[in-house]
Formats: structure tokens, sequence, C-alpha cells
């Protein structure tokens, strides 16, 4: 009787256990369902700057330009990093913990074995890569070259052939990001700017305006990319100056995002279980437990197809950055009027146009002074699509 009891015990357990388990997979894949699936996710890593010197700061125009976009762009009002100094944040935002760093030393002990966002893509099918200014080669893995520093490049601490550990060819040079054809892109992308680039060196407004000058030169090529090609990019920092509490500026930006500001709390662990969320992956250590990010998005994942009142329409803008004129094509006709509105960077209109009975409209750009400018596609006050261009000097 005490056998068959203990056997009877056993057995409700296990299948307590299975039921358990069945359970959260189940409520895993209708977490992961709330999320979209972009092509290909691009993060913009930025160094020591609290958020209040960044948001609304002048030497940051081009990314408040990117704030501004309210269609296209989340900003975070209260990202932080997770600790001091830089080195175990980019470890954190990778893994989802320290592993034991706290200093900015080349890490004793390496290549690491535990879980990391490149090892889980991998393993999925899908890509990872970093890609670090001036780096001197793939796979290098000196402490420093010219204004490259190991310290912010956190796939150089897992390289090798073992468990958990990743190839050489996941560490790249920044030379090595493609500047047209982003289909090249792994699924994932880290970026690092060098030490002057990503606001490090030197001392303010300067520092700032080297690093967003940066995002106008490297990234908007991308940006523009993204927007018609299901496409995320993440701009955040590692952490602050050590001036408040590590909050930090984090933004999203792609067709998929659902435009704002948004007050829930989020830090480096969040965004690495958004990662991992989006793309079915289990969670690497602190990400587990981290804030979900599920409320940025809009309800239906934009890639690029946009409705019209006679069907849908696929935009495309070029030449982008443009010099005299610019041209706005679909493949569909417009039968009833549409109005295409630009505004300057700081939300002035300076233009307001009108296609109908037309797939296209040219508009002459060589009054517009060099910068960026804003467009929206209007149809009875709702928009139907928006972005960005770039005017170059005529």
């Amino acid at each position: 009787m005490k056998i068959f009891t203990k056997n009877f015990f056993l057995l409700l357990l296990f299948q307590f256990g299975l039921i358990q388990l069945l359970s959260a997979q189940q409520n895993y894949q209708k977490k992961a369902g709330t999320f979209p699936k972009p092509d290909r996710i691009v993060i913009l890593i930025y160094e020591n700057h609290s958020y209040n010197s960044i948001v609304g700061a002048a030497a940051a125009s081009h990314i408040n330009n990117l704030i501004n976009d309210t269609a296209n762009t989340a900003l975070f009002t209260q990202s932080f990093g997770i600790e001091h100094p830089s080195q175990p944040n980019y470890i954190d935002l990778f893994s989802g913990g320290n592993q034991g760093v706290t200093n900015d030393n080349v890490p004793t002990g390496t290549p690491y074995t535990t879980p990391n966002l490149a090892r889980q893509l991998i393993d999925s099918g899908k890509t990872f890569a970093t890609y670090s200014e001036d780096m001197p080669s793939v796979g290098y893995n000196g402490a420093s070259s010219g204004y490259y520093a190991r310290k912010h490049n956190p796939v150089a601490n897992w390289m090798g052939t073992g468990v958990n550990q990743v190839p050489t060819t996941t560490n790249l040079p920044f030379t090595s990001f493609p500047t047209s054809n982003f289909f090249q892109l792994p699924t994932v992308s880290f970026v690092v700017p060098n030490l002057v680039n990503d606001m490090h060196n030197g001392t303010d407004p300067t520092a700032i305006q080297n690093g967003d000058s940066w995002l106008l030169n490297y990234m908007n090529p991308f940006l523009t990319w993204a927007m018609n090609n299901n496409s995320l990019f993440i701009l955040t920092f590692d952490e602050d100056d050590n001036s408040s509490s590590n909050k930090i500026t984090t933004l999203f930006y792609g067709p998929m995002v659902k435009g704002g500001k948004y007050s829930n709390t989020i830090n480096h662990y969040s965004i690495l279980r958004m990662i991992e969320d989006i793309y079915n992956l289990p969670y690497a250590g602190a990400a587990a437990g981290a804030g979900v990010i599920d409320y940025c998005w809009k309800s239906k994942v934009n890639t690029g197809i946009y409705e019209n009142v006679k069907g849908d329409c696929k935009l495309v803008v070029n030449p982008n950055p443009a010099s005299s004129v610019l041209e706005f094509t679909c493949n569909k006709i417009f039968y009833e009027p549409v109005d295409v509105i630009i505004t300057d960077a700081v939300g002035k209109q300076v233009g307001s146009y009108q296609i109908v009975n037309s797939n296209k409209l040219s508009i002459n750009t060589s009054s517009l002074k060099p910068g960026m400018y804003f467009y929206k596609i209007v149809n009875e006050n709702n928009v139907m699509h928006s972005g960005r261009f770039v005017i170059n000097q005529h």
C-alpha cells in the first residue's frame, strides 16, 4: 500500500510538472506572438551621456530629429544602464549579466561559455555580428587599436569553438558594414563607433556633436532603407555620465514602431529580452526577469506596404539623399487626392503637394537648405505613410 501511494504521488507530480511545462510553453508562444518580426535589427550604442544631456539638446540635433518623428520613433523616457563603468553594461546587453566583470580591463577567463545573444541567434538559424569602428581585422582580440576599444565589444569575449562560443566572423570591423545593400546585414547587429564618434572622448558639446554627426553620415542610409524593408533601428547608451541615476537615451525607429514617448522602466536586460521574444529565443541570464517591451508596436506590422484609397502602395522615395529633385513613386495609382506634406527638422511646414490620378510626385528641392526633412502622405487626415529624407549641398 505504501509503495502504491508513493508511486501514485510521483505520477501526480510528473503529470503536474508536465502540465506546467506545457502551459509555460503555450504562454511563451502566446507572448511571443505579440511582437513584430523585423527582418533585421541594428543597435547603435553610444557612450557615457545622461538622458537630459541628449534629449532636447542642440548638439544632438540629428538624434532629436529622429525623436521628433513621432509616427515611427518610440522614445523611452525611463531607460537605465545597469551599472558602471562601460564594459559591464555591454556584456549585460549581450548576455544578460556582467559575467563577473566590474571594470574596463580585458576580462580574464575568456572565452566565456555562458549563453549569449549571438549564439542563440546562430542556434536558431539566424545570424549576428558586431561592427566596431577602427577595429583592424575580423576577429581581432586585442585590447585597443587606434580609437577602437575592446571594452565596448562584448562579442570578443565569446569567440571560440566551445559551448556557447561564437565564430570570429561575428566580430567585424565597421568597414564590413554595408553602405547600400543592407540585405547583406545579419539578423541582429551591434554597431559601435570609435572612442571619438561614440561620444566617449572629448568634452561637450563637441563630443555629442561628433556622435550625432556620425549618426547622420553612417546610419542614415540604413534608416531610410529600414522603413521600406521591415527593419528596426535601436539607439541606446551604455551608461550615463555619473550625473544622475544612470538614466540614458533609448529609442526605437522603424515601420513597425508605434511612435510616441513611453514611461515604462526599461534597461539593457529589457532590450535583450525583447530581441529574444521577437525571434522566439531562450532567455539569457537576467533577461528572463526583465520588463517586457510589448507595448510600442503597431497593431499591423508595417513592412513598406501601405493602404491607399484604391489598393496597396509600395512607396519609393528617390534619390535619398537628394539635391534638386525628389520623387515619390507608388506602384498603384492614387485615384482620390492625397497630400504630401514636407516639414523641416523643427517641425515647420516647408511644402505641401497633392497627388491625384497618378502614382508619382516630383518636387523641386533646390530651395531647401541642406539637412534633414520629414514627409507625411495624408488622406482625409489619416497618415498613410511617413518618413524622412536628406538634402545634400546643391
